[in-house]
C-alpha cells in the first residue's frame, strides 16, 4: 500500500480511508480497467462495429490487460483465494463478478446482435466460460517464471482464442497473426 500510495502522490491514509485492504484496492482496480474496456466496446457497437471480429478483438483486449498486469497475476490468485474465505473481500469479489458478469453479457448480446440464433450456447453462459477461463489465464501467467513459460501461456490464449471463433457461431477463422 506504501508504493501504490507515493505511485498516487496520496497518503498511506487516505488510500486506507477507500480501500479497506490491498486485496480491495486489486479488486477495485480490475472493476475500473473492466469498465473502460467495456465502455470502449460499447462505443464500437454504438457504431455498428458487432460480430465475431468484434468479439474476437474484445478477447484481444482483455488478454491484452491481463497480460500487461501479469506481475499483479500472483497477488490475484491469492484475493481469489482470499475471497473464497474472507467476507470483506468475498463482499468486494461478489461486487465485481456480478458487475463485470452484468457488463459482459451486455457485450455479448451486443456484439452479436442479430445472430443470437446461431451461439452455440446463450450470452450469459458464455460470460460465464469466458471467466473461468480468464481465472485460468491469471493462474497461467502467476506461474509463468520465465519467457518461455509466458510464451506458452499466450500461446495457451490464442489456442483458446480460435476454438472460440470456431467454435461459438460454428465458423472457422483464421488463425491469428502474432504480433509478440
Amino acid at each position: 500500500m506504501n508504493a501504490v500510495a507515493a505511485a498516487a502522490g496520496v497518503s498511506k491514509g487516505l488510500l486506507h480511508y477507500h480501500f479497506q485492504s490491498k486485496e480491495h484496492l486489486l479488486i477495485e482496480a480490475q472493476r475500473a480497467t473492466f469498465r473502460q474496456m467495456h465502455e470502449r466496446f460499447e462505443e464500437r457497437f454504438a457504431q455498428g462495429d458487432k460480430g465475431m471480429d468484434t468479439a474476437l478483438d474484445a478477447l484481444d483486449n482483455l488478454w491484452d490487460s491481463l497480460f500487461s498486469m501479469r506481475h499483479w497475476a500472483p497477488f490475484m490468485v491469492e484475493t481469489i483465494s482470499l475471497a473464497a474465505q474472507q467476507s470483506p473481500i468475498r463482499k468486494a469479489a461478489d461486487a465485481f463478478y456480478s458487475e463485470s458478469m452484468s457488463l459482459l453479457d451486455s457485450g455479448l448480446r451486443a456484439v452479436f446482435e442479430g445472430e443470437e440464433d446461431r451461439l452455440v450456447i446463450p450470452p450469459e453462459r458464455l460470460g460465464a466460460m469466458v471467466r473461468v477461463c480468464v481465472h485460468g489465464f491469471i493462474v497461467e501467467l502467476a506461474y509463468a517464471r520465465n519467457e518461455e513459460e509466458l510464451e506458452a501461456a499466450h500461446r495457451t490464449y490464442k489456442d483458446f482464442r480460435q476454438l472460440f471463433g470456431t467454435w461459438m457461431l460454428g465458423d472457422a477463422i483464421p488463425e491469428q497473426e502474432d504480433a509478440r
